[in-house]
């Protein structure tokens, strides 16, 4: 199975931008943002979609329907867009699933940028909401999961916990006051790379 379509989205919609400030930017940012959409979309897509007539069609209504529920973040919950993104996309991308999986971008490796994307920016959208500031970057902490994801994914155990140390020291050295998300990063990177690694090898081990 495929996920193309919701790694476009997740891409466009959280690794590119904040996405609680999505509601909040003006409409010339939002120009450009869209922009950002139709390349995205493209990139994961356009060589098994532009060379057939229901994989344009598909790719149009994708990207329709993420500018359309990017600008509804201004009068909708974003809770709300965030889910009916994810089940629309997957019900595009099970629509072009047979074309999809020719893709030069494999599906399996398409549930391994959605791991990571889950784990990184997926993490942050959460930890916006209970511990960090809204308009915070989390750059340190998305660094440190993407890290972990990559190497326990690698079976690299000892590698991730120099991740772990490194991220740590640096917010040592950096940040001066302490803070939740310095134990709930790490042991949230930890605990969904385990998850994913464990998905990844019951779908293709």
């Amino acid at each position: 199975m495929p996920l193309h379509l919701l790694v476009a989205y997740y891409v466009v919609d959280h690794a590119f931008v904040n996405n609680t400030k999505l509601s909040k930017i003006d409409d010339r940012k939002l120009w450009i943002h869209f922009f950002w959409v139709v390349l995205v979309f493209l990139a994961f897509t356009f060589d098994v979609f532009l060379s057939r007539p229901l994989g344009i069609l598909i790719l149009i209504l994708s990207i329709g329907i993420t500018v359309t529920l990017d600008m509804g973040r201004k009068k909708l919950p974003n809770s709300l867009i965030e889910v009916l993104a994810f089940f629309i996309l997957l019900l595009l991308t099970l629509l072009g699933r047979t074309y999809l999986e020719n893709s030069f971008v494999t599906p399996e490796f398409s549930w391994y940028l959605l791991g990571m994307l889950l784990t990184t920016v997926g993490v942050t959208y959460f930890l916006r909401r209970i511990v960090i500031p809204e308009g915070a970057t989390d750059s340190i902490g998305i660094a440190e999961r993407m890290s972990i994801f990559i190497f326990i994914l690698a079976g690299q155990w000892i590698w991730a916990l120099v991740a772990v140390a490194a991220a740590l020291l640096f917010r040592i050295v950096f940040s001066k006051d302490g803070k939740k998300e310095w134990l709930i990063s790490p042991a949230a990177g930890f605990g969904l790379s385990l998850v994913w690694q464990l998905i990844m090898k019951g779908l293709w081990v």
